[in-house]
């Protein structure tokens, strides 16, 4: 039999009729040689494979060591805890890979795994689903691939060099408008003397997150100073396990951002609510948390323990029902905060920034600057700066044709 050229590696049948690619891609730490191999349906197949992949070999591209399936290697990363991604994140990454990836990449070797591969099921994917999802895929397999560089499984993240999908003018999103002021004042006057009179005056008078209001302890309420501090966050999550099982459970933790954790002024009005519902809390709670007769959550359930954010969310689904009230999601109760305050005056923006928690302005600009008259009033400012002694807003009326002509011939003899 004669002997491949030395580098080159082989190709042989195996017993069940396919053909084995196998060719060398370096030495261990042992000196034992390393291999990558393939296996084809056919032998002019497995000749193609070899020149590609001695082709890569060539060009560093090949990864020695034995192989790991993306399933395999996502399952392990995913389902493993970690101190520097939140459970939550973790099984929001696993559950958008179980659905839309693992089917069709699931299998594959992770090296095998190109960027075409990626870009193809994407595109597959925008077809029926939204850019949110699309983008939140790729998100998660980029977390995949950056560990498995990390660790010497892939030579580079091929998530790198796909593009995020682009979301349409007309598509749907749940987002929904946020309310006008006139709606919010309506909102409240709806919501006096009722039990989620407190959350909505609090989230639409502070900015803050539901996991941040639902984490309020009395602790955090300082009436002398009139401040609340934003110290932690509540948030019920359901975790899959490595056998497939879940856990449903309420968990407590640090805001979501260093800068998240912060001390915002409280007004008047929402002090006095505050104090009507500690002692309503007081008087109708039989059960208290700590067995000493404190309630320790401003937000609890009948027993005193924490409220539940399902709970919450069926109370004001009901309260928008009963009241004719134009339904937006809790998070966009978040944005009426931010969007009132700055279109009532763009220079706000910083102010606004630090009171929602954000880790830089530039969050807030990206995400109210566009709806808010921010630039319009930059435009606006700049005109009076530019031309002082002439009208620039829309609203004066503008010069006749005989009028524009003169003021021209007179700029121009001017100058």
């Amino acid at each position: 039999m004669k002997r491949s050229t030395k580098g080159l590696g082989s190709v042989t049948q195996l017993p069940s009729g396919k053909w084995r690619v196998k060719v060398p891609v370096g030495r261990s730490s042992r000196g034992t040689t390393l291999y990558r191999t393939k296996d084809c349906a056919t032998k002019s197949d497995a000749r193609s494979w070899q020149k590609q992949l001695i082709a890569l070999r060539e060009q560093q591209q090949l990864v020695a060591g034995p192989k790991t399936s993306f399933r395999t290697y996502a399952t392990e990363l995913l389902l493993t805890p970690s101190d520097q991604v939140r459970a939550r994140t973790h099984d929001q990454y696993y559950r958008n890979l179980c659905n839309h990836v693992f089917p069709v990449l699931g299998g594959r070797a992770l090296d095998d795994i190109k960027s075409w591969d990626i870009e193809s099921l994407l595109k597959q994917l925008r077809k029926v689903r939204s850019a949110s999802t699309v983008n939140n895929v790729r998100i998660a397999m980029s977390k995949v691939f950056s560990a498995a560089e990390r660790h010497g499984l892939v030579l580079s993240n091929p998530v790198r060099r796909t593009e995020k999908a682009k979301r349409s003018e007309f598509e749907p999103t749940q987002v929904k408008l946020p309310w006008s002021q006139e709606e919010a004042q309506h909102v409240l006057r709806c919501a006096e003397g009722t039990t989620i009179e407190l959350f909505l005056v609090l989230v639409l008078s502070t900015g803050m997150r539901r996991g941040e209001a639902l984490g309020l302890k009395w602790s955090d309420i300082d009436f002398a100073a009139g401040t609340v501090s934003i110290e932690r966050s509540v948030h019920r999550e359901s975790i899959i396990q490595k056998d497939g099982s879940k856990i449903a459970r309420t968990v407590v933790t640090p805001p979501k951002t260093a800068q998240s954790r912060r001390v915002n002024q409280l007004t008047l009005p929402v002090i006095d609510v505050l104090r009507r519902h500690q002692i309503e809390q007081q008087l109708g709670t039989s059960v208290r948390e700590d067995g000493r007769g404190t309630i320790e959550y401003v937000f609890t359930n009948a027993v005193g323990g924490i409220l539940d954010e399902s709970k919450l969310a069926s109370r004001v689904r009901k309260f928008f029902q009963k009241n004719g009230i134009r339904p937006i999601r809790i998070h966009d109760m978040r944005h009426t905060f931010a969007t009132m305050l700055i279109n009532d005056d763009p220079k706000n923006i910083a102010a606004v920034s630090k009171a929602l928690g954000h880790s830089s302005m530039s969050i807030t600009l990206d995400i109210y600057g566009k709806t808010t008259r921010v630039e319009s009033q930059a435009i606006t400012r700049m005109g009076e700066l530019l031309f002082p002694t002439r009208a620039i807003t829309s609203g004066q009326p503008l010069s006749t044709p005989e009028v524009f002509i003169m003021e021209n011939r007179r700029y121009k003899s001017a100058g």
